[in-house]
C-alpha cells in the first residue's frame, strides 16, 4: 500500500466517524458550528456550511469566520436567521 492509498483510507475512515454536528448559538452574536465538513459560501451577509446531516445557512450583518479548522468554525456578527436544509448531506443532494 502506498502513501496515497493510506491517506485515502484515513480520510474515508475519518469521514465515517463524523456522523453528527452541533450548533451553539449565543444570543444573536455568535454561532459555533462543531462538525462542520465544508464552508460552501461566506460573505458579510450569509454563511453556508455543510454539517454531518444537513446544510446550514446563517444570515445576518457583518458576519465573520473565526477559529476555523478541521473540527468546526465560529461565526460572529449580528445573526438574523439560521436555516437547515436536510435535503443536502455531506455536500451532495440526496
Amino acid at each position: 500500500m502506498n502513501i496515497k492509498q493510506l491517506a485515502q483510507k484515513y480520510e474515508k475512515a475519518k469521514h465515517g466517524l463524523m456522523k453528527h454536528s452541533s450548533l451553539q448559538i449565543t444570543d444573536n452574536r455568535e454561532v459555533i458550528a462543531d462538525g462542520c465538513r465544508k464552508i460552501i459560501s461566506c460573505d458579510d451577509n450569509i454563511v453556508i456550511i455543510d454539517g454531518a446531516q444537513a446544510r446550514v445557512t446563517i444570515t445576518g450583518d457583518s458576519l465573520k469566520l473565526r477559529n476555523w479548522g478541521t473540527d468546526g468554525v465560529t461565526i460572529s456578527g449580528k445573526v438574523k436567521s439560521v436555516e437547515f436544509d436536510e435535503n443536502v448531506k455531506g455536500g451532495s443532494y440526496v
